[in-house]
């Protein structure tokens, strides 16, 4: 199953869009993270920012470093989700309803009655893909910020090789636990076009949910920290970047968050019919 699941999708389009459609996000978004947020902060653009309100803006630092290699592209701390967020658990959700849409999970499930066992197959190839595609975003990532550090004026890396790999590991595994979990929703859902809608609205939703939470409670409560967004951010950030839970802790809620939307799918797999 899972040499079948791979190559669906390593021949797939979506598969090959969405990936694409992720790298050239993040290479954007990296791009404007070291010129941009620099330049507003000075003034250079004319704009009236407060650097308080745009995070670590400095390219010599280390904070600003280390905001600048997560592979989601969520360095610049405003909260925003980005092309490549999107794009990993669309990966996830695409392994799953491709099936459905041209109607290949009939023939799968006759190949393997066992329908846990094909549920695993598409998770283990979803994994590996996804790992892939984390390898993909870490070259961007390391890329932009080596030629920023090295042509802007008075900045040098800061970081070790060590923190860096460090950043860039935990950074992988995010990107594997949100596509797996793009996996559980697309089995829930089955619809292509459902399940983009209900991944975009998940996505968009939980900075505005936590906007709003932070405005009536006066500081972020601890169930808005828990979002499986805030705790990939989290879990990257490695302590950095004014994160309150520790990365293990974070890295663990997401699996646990992951484990349980893949169990859901699971038990709704074994039980419709197809």
């Amino acid at each position: 199953m899972f040499a079948a699941e791979l190559l669906k999708l390593r021949t797939v389009a979506a598969t090959k869009i969405t990936i694409a459609v992720g790298a050239g996000g993040l290479l954007l978004t990296q791009v404007l993270l070291v010129t941009l947020l620099p330049a507003l902060a000075n003034g250079a653009l004319g704009a009236d920012v407060a650097p308080s309100e745009l995070g670590p803006t400095d390219p010599g630092t280390a904070a600003f470093q280390s905001g600048a290699l997560d592979i989601l592209g969520g360095g610049s701390g405003m909260g925003s989700v980005g092309a490549a967020t999107i794009a990993v658990v669309l990966l996830g959700l695409f392994a799953a309803t491709t099936d459905y849409r041209y109607g290949g999970i009939v023939a799968t499930a006759l190949a393997q009655p066992r329908r846990t066992r094909i549920l695993v197959g598409k998770a283990a190839a979803t994994a590996v893909t996804a790992a892939a595609f984390a390898l993909l975003l870490a070259v961007i990532t390391v890329a932009v910020l080596l030629i920023s550090v090295t042509v802007l004026p008075s900045t040098g890396l800061v970081l070790g090789w060590t923190d860096i790999l460090a950043t860039l590991g935990r950074g992988a595994i995010v990107v594997v636990l949100l596509a797996l979990l793009g996996l559980a929703v697309g089995v829930l859902v089955r619809s292509q076009l459902a399940g983009v809608l209900v991944v975009v609205a998940l996505l968009l939703l939980e900075p505005i949910v936590q906007a709003f939470a932070q405005l009536f409670a006066g500081a972020l409560p601890l169930w808005a920290q828990l979002l499986p967004l805030s705790l990939g951010r989290a879990a990257i950030a490695g302590g950095d970047g004014g994160a309150v839970l520790p990365w293990g802790v974070a890295l663990a809620a997401l699996a646990g968050i992951v484990l349980a939307a893949l169990a859901a799918g699971a038990a709704v797999l074994r039980r419709r019919d197809l």
